[in-house]
């Protein structure tokens, strides 16, 4: 079994705010892409009103050509109402699938949004136990050298207490590390059922 050293500790809380700040990055990036999701379910929104105001008018067109549809030499017949309606139809099913697809969309990125803010707070978490790891190792180190500094027994159990102190806040620290990544797991399975949902949303597309 190798030895472990007080510098292998320190070692291990330097890369755990090194992981900490490559999470962070991950965490701005899933940001940058939720924000531009968002702005796309904001265009398609705007689309679907054009849309909206285009099979209004269309409606008023396959109306009217019901009416000269009745007038044999109006140049419009039943076949020709009948085709337009089709076209008005598959229009009005467009605009009901693209709603259903902004809505989607942006149900995911408000959802990411809330992920993004449990990664920054277990982030946060992972820094600060970092630290208590850190200050342990530094304040064992205190005590071996007043040990071997045969310091008064009073200043050693202050020093001891320091100890003990700092590691009952690193295990509450390790507590709240694992609940919030528990939450963090939960968000990202809400995430992934607004994924699913979109993809469910856009199954009749062409």
């Amino acid at each position: 079994m190798p030895i472990i050293t007080h510098q292998d500790l320190i070692e291990l809380a330097k890369i755990d705010v090194e992981v900490a700040s490559d999470f962070g990055k991950i965490a701005k990036k899933i940001e940058t892409i939720a924000s531009a999701e968002k702005k796309m379910g904001e265009l398609y929104q705007s689309y679907t009103k054009d849309l909206s105001n285009f099979v209004r008018k269309m409606k008023d067109k396959s109306k009217q050509m019901e009416v000269l549809a009745r007038e044999e030499n109006s140049g419009v017949d039943d076949a020709d109402v009948k085709a337009y309606k089709q076209r008005v139809a598959e229009v009005t099913d467009q605009i009901k699938a693209l709603e259903g697809y902004y809505d989607r969309t942006k149900d995911l990125a408000l959802q990411k949004k809330g992920m993004v803010k449990r990664m920054e707070e277990y982030n946060k978490l992972v820094v600060n136990n970092a630290k208590i790891r850190k200050r342990i190792v530094e304040i064992g180190l205190r005590i071996e050298k007043e040990k071997n500094k045969m310091v008064a027994a009073d200043s050693l159990s202050k020093t001891e207490d320091a100890l003990k102190d700092t590691e009952r806040e690193f295990e509450r620290s390790k507590k709240e590390m694992e609940k919030k990544w528990e939450q963090l797991v939960e968000e990202r399975a809400e995430v992934n059922a607004m994924w699913a949902a979109l993809k469910d949303s856009i199954e009749d597309f062409e």
